[in-house]
């Protein structure tokens, strides 16, 4: 089965940096770096009882990524897991603020996962796009700083797309950063959102009336048909995240995800790891997953990825290449009936 799913071409769009950097990676930068890290604590399982404890693994990932070349093997590293699971695109998001102990500076930061992204695209058979989160326990102001530095490097706009608010969310609702979503909105920013990952479907609500493009999670959305018709009012796409949803306790189980009711009313969601390391999972088990609980079959895979390029926060000539590449290789595999 992983073979077969490694072959339809496929997109993430909810992939975090830090999250996802492989065992191996931490090992070699603890090594380089003379840091010390409790390995044991950097991924969890299913008895994992909360967001908040699922973001503990954090702290110990964060402590060998605080220099530039750090930042810029994370992301070949990352790049590199994707490939291997046939992802021809990927966005992967990151938070600045979390590798400044060292004393890097903004700017130096987002040149570096840039570098990382362009040594990533030479090297591998991949598209990488990043995407710079800003924190919801963070000041609105050290997150405008942060959404300013963008807009002060222009050079950076090939490989940074976008921006997301994320963290605990049950702390921090939507409406509290209304003011900083439409400040990023005012500087053309495109702006995917976690929302609805710790129950709360107003959270998806206001995050699609604030404008968000994206919906990070959103599963909480299931709860509520309003919140399900304004998603598809507003042409939103979830990014859910199913195994870490299971863990964070977002969903009870994978049948709280009703994604055949989202292909019927043809709203967009794509399928994504979200925490790769962290969670202990990559985009083939994933889809493994809900294959076997009949969630999806092999065609709704295809379809959902060909639908979700319009999604990506991607340049034009890069939709359309990844368009006409998925277009032609969903073609191909119908003719040969493979699904």
């Amino acid at each position: 089965m992983k073979a077969e799913l490694r072959e339809i071409p496929k997109l993430e769009l909810h992939c975090h940096l830090d999250g996802s950097v492989s065992l191996k990676y931490l090992e070699h930068q603890s090594q380089q770096q003379g840091v010390s890290i409790q390995m044991d604590k950097v991924t969890v399982d299913q008895h994992c009882q909360s967001l908040a404890e699922y973001l503990q693994s954090f702290d110990e990932i964060l402590k060998v990524m605080q220099t530039r070349t750090s930042l810029i093997d994370a992301v070949v590293d990352v790049a590199e897991q994707a490939t291997q699971d046939g992802v021809k695109y990927i966005e992967i998001r990151f938070a600045p603020a979390f590798h400044q102990a060292q004393g890097l500076q903004i700017p130096e930061i987002l040149t570096a996962v840039c570098e990382g992204a362009a040594v990533a695209e030479h090297t591998f058979d991949i598209k990488v796009r990043m995407l710079v989160c800003g924190m919801k326990h963070h000041s609105e102001e050290m997150n405008r700083a942060i959404f300013d530095s963008l807009r002060d490097h222009k050079t950076l706009e090939d490989y940074i797309v976008g921006v997301d608010l994320a963290g605990d969310e049950a702390a921090s609702p939507t409406t509290e950063h209304e003011a900083l979503i439409r400040y990023a909105q005012q500087q053309g920013l495109n702006m995917t959102l976690h929302a609805g990952e710790c129950g709360c479907a107003k959270n998806v609500y206001d995050a699609v009336r604030f404008g968000a493009q994206r919906i990070g999670h959103g599963v909480a959305a299931f709860k509520d048909d309003d919140v399900l018709a304004a998603v598809k009012a507003q042409d939103v796409l979830l990014e859910f995240c199913p195994q870490s949803n299971l863990q964070t306790k977002a969903i009870e189980s994978l049948d709280s995800l009703d994604l055949q009711r989202l292909l019927k009313e043809n709203i967009a969601f794509l399928i994504n790891t979200d925490n790769r390391t962290v969670t202990q999972t990559n985009l083939l088990d994933e889809y493994a997953l809900l294959l076997e609980h009949k969630l999806l079959n092999w065609e709704d895979i295809a379809h959902i990825n060909l639908k979700a390029v319009d999604y990506t926060f991607a340049h034009a000539d890069t939709k359309q290449w990844l368009k006409q590449q998925f277009e032609v290789e969903v073609h191909e595999k119908k003719t040969a009936g493979e699904f």
